[in-house]
């Protein structure tokens, strides 16, 4: 696969992963008795190509939720988006289009990290499986301050912008830990369809890739002290002058900046609690946990026992409320 010159070798490739996903989808639907289709198509691009297709992915999915920018705005945030990289990110990186049902992959990943290819599929293929089966689509960081954004510049008040950030960071953390479940998923069903290697060392990668950047959602959590300022103002950290001063472009592009640096790490920091919250509740564990207690804190991210001891007061409480 490291040698691909022709369309003919893509072609056979894009079989290849295509018929050995349909087998893990297969087994995926078994297991977790969820019935969801699988993908439409699977389309391997030049990464340029496959940019495009993510970034328009961004705006329409900005557009159904009433924000809109114009050809100007989005260009210069298409070059933001391009410029601000998560290094090697894009490389092994792949995403489905809930719109088209159409898998989108690297070209780059096939010919340099073959190895990557199923797991990262599976990875899809899972977060295509909570899709269906979670009671409504989650929202992501980006909208969610696209949102606050947008309300605060229709009441000219920045001090909106600043209250509803405690509301970002909630997005933030939501989504490390769907990204965190997506993986688990991933990885459960990768040994269950004979994937037992590279299901070891995935896990591997991902602990690793943990302990490294876990201090990366204290540095999020802290930001809430900025929202709390009323209540303690020895703790400020986003203070009023801070949020006032950032002008549009400033903000879409520290946006798009921490999103893509969260969104890189995501799998990292999310997998062990999500590993913890499947193995022990299951797949409507998983649900419970991602449509109302998710979990909030960094210290459940370092601490997994900590968020099942959480979880299981929770469930107990509403067991007895029955």
């Amino acid at each position: 696969m490291k040698n691909l010159d022709t369309q003919k070798d893509t072609e056979s490739v894009k079989e290849w992963i295509n018929q050995t996903l349909k087998k893990i989808h297969i087994r995926m639907v078994e297991l977790f008795n969820i019935n969801f289709t699988y993908f439409r198509d699977i389309k391997i691009l030049k990464q340029s190509e496959l940019l495009k297709q993510l970034t328009q992915r961004m705006r329409n999915d900005l557009k159904e939720n009433g924000m809109m920018y114009g050809d100007t705005q989005w260009k210069q945030i298409c070059e933001t988006l391009s410029k601000n990289q998560v290094t090697g990110f894009f490389e092994n990186f792949a995403f489905y289009n809930p719109k088209d049902q159409v898998l989108y992959m690297n070209e780059k990943m096939i010919r340099n990290d073959p190895e990557k290819i199923i797991p990262v599929c599976t990875h899809e293929l899972s977060e295509k499986l909570l899709s269906t089966y979670l009671s409504s689509r989650l929202e992501t960081p980006m909208q969610a301050l696209v949102k606050a954004y947008i309300e605060a510049k229709k009441t000219n008040h920045m001090e909106k912008l600043y209250e509803l950030l405690d509301t970002y960071i909630d997005i933030v953390f939501k989504s490390v830990f769907k990204e965190g479940c997506c993986e688990a998923i991933a990885l459960q069903i990768l040994r269950n369809t004979g994937y037992e290697i590279e299901a070891t060392s995935l896990e591997k990668e991902l602990q690793i890739g943990h302990s490294k950047c876990i201090d990366l959602l204290f540095d999020i959590d802290n930001a809430r002290r900025g929202e709390r300022v009323k209540k303690d103002p020895m703790c400020l950290h986003y203070d009023r002058r801070r949020v006032q001063a950032i002008d549009e472009e400033k903000l879409v592009k520290e946006v798009l900046r921490n999103s893509q640096i969260i969104k890189g790490v995501s799998y990292y920091l999310g997998y062990p609690v999500a590993k913890a919250v499947l193995e022990k509740y299951g797949i409507d564990g998983i649900k419970l946990a991602l449509e109302k207690y998710p979990p909030l804190k960094a210290q459940y991210f370092a601490n997994s026992q900590a968020y099942l001891t959480r979880l299981e007061k929770l469930t107990t409480v509403i067991e007895q409320g029955r």
